[in-house]
């Protein structure tokens, strides 16, 4: 048990929000806390400002409480910009600090020679990444990066080992253009083409695109073929993974969607695209299916594959099952134990 208290920074859940998304940081603080570490956490707001001004308070005001501070890195400039005032108050402070990098388009800016990235690197103590994508791409910047997975309740997740596998679809993200939601609805049309028991839900928080998509189904001849759930609870999650049968990842850059875990832990078998760290986590023909991005055809003719090839089929879903359980919090815990542990 770690004596002292972990200060773990980012956008935590809101008791009174509506719609609360689970981020890396709210999980990793409730893994702590159920393996008796104290964390104090900040901040639950979700407007830029007052979480950047909670998470100042945060660090002054429980200066004498912590030693060990967890900071994300995204690549966004708002979030960047939030990160580099945190840390250099946790350095005045003389605290050590714990970079959790996680923003799939980090590679993109640093290769087109934004250096900003590489000075809030050199800020922390110690570099952690949820997926070997980073760790790989760090290594050739001569940076040390442990790969400590976003951690999930295995417990939660009622593993569904389905015998037949039929044209029924979910898709989970926000939509934004960075998730690429057009492109599921172009398998979508092939599929209601080819298959008449197609069915597709396209769950997520409310975004730019939402409006867009629906007036799509509706042009296409979609309308009863795709639904639109809004953003969806660990219980509603759960209930869609028993009706539908594959997940379908259109993400234009990520670096380690966990909705891909939760799903292959739910016995979804996976198609995916091959961007960012996707496929690190998806081995294609091994725990998941491959195809380039924005390529709809192919993506069409994966979740064929699944749909007429029984064998492939159950294999991939077994694969995937096993793989998943090292994202379990046991497994994560242990890695965290080390890092904490080392920043005594």
């Amino acid at each position: 048990m770690h004596k002292s208290s972990i200060l773990i920074l980012g956008l935590f859940e809101s008791k009174t929000a509506k719609i609360n998304i689970r981020t890396a940081e709210d999980r990793v603080a409730e893994m702590f806390r159920k393996n008796n570490i104290h964390v104090i956490t900040a901040s639950h707001a979700s407007g830029r400002i007052k979480r950047l001004s909670d998470s100042i308070y945060a660090v002054i005001k429980y200066r004498k409480q912590y030693d060990v501070a967890i900071v994300p890195l995204f690549g966004t400039w708002p979030s960047f910009l939030w990160q580099e005032v945190v840390t250099r108050f946790l350095k005045a402070l003389n605290k050590k600090i714990v970079l959790g990098i996680h923003g799939g388009s980090i590679p993109g800016r640093i290769n087109k020679g934004s250096q900003r990235f590489y000075k809030a690197l050199k800020r922390a103590d110690r570099l952690v990444a949820p997926s070997a994508y980073f760790q790989l791409f760090f290594q050739q910047k001569n940076f040390e990066v442990l790969v400590i997975e976003n951690p999930i309740d295995l417990s939660a997740y009622h593993f569904m080992q389905k015998k037949k596998i039929r044209p029924r679809i979910i898709w989970m993200r926000a939509f934004t253009e960075i998730y690429n939601p057009a492109m599921a609805l172009r398998v979508a049309a092939r599929m209601a083409e080819r298959f008449c028991d197609f069915e597709m839900a396209m769950a997520g928080k409310d975004g730019p695109l939402k409006n867009e998509m629906i007036r799509i189904t509706e042009s296409s001849g979609l309308k009863d073929k795709v639904i639109f759930p809004g953003y969806i609870s660990m219980q509603q999650k759960l209930e869609m993974a028993a009706e539908y049968d594959i997940y379908i990842c259109t993400n234009k850059t990520d670096n380690a969607p966990v909705s891909v875990i939760e799903f292959m832990s739910l016995g979804l078998p996976v198609v995916a695209v091959n961007t960012g760290g996707i496929p690190f986590i998806v081995n294609d023909t091994e725990t998941g299916l491959l195809v380039d991005d924005d390529d709809d055809k192919a993506m069409f003719e994966k979740i064929c594959l699944l749909i007429e090839n029984e064998n492939i089929a159950q294999s991939i879903i077994t694969k995937a099952y096993q793989y998943a359980k090292q994202y379990d919090e046991a497994n994560v815990m242990r890695k965290w134990n080390t890092v904490l542990d080392e920043l005594k």
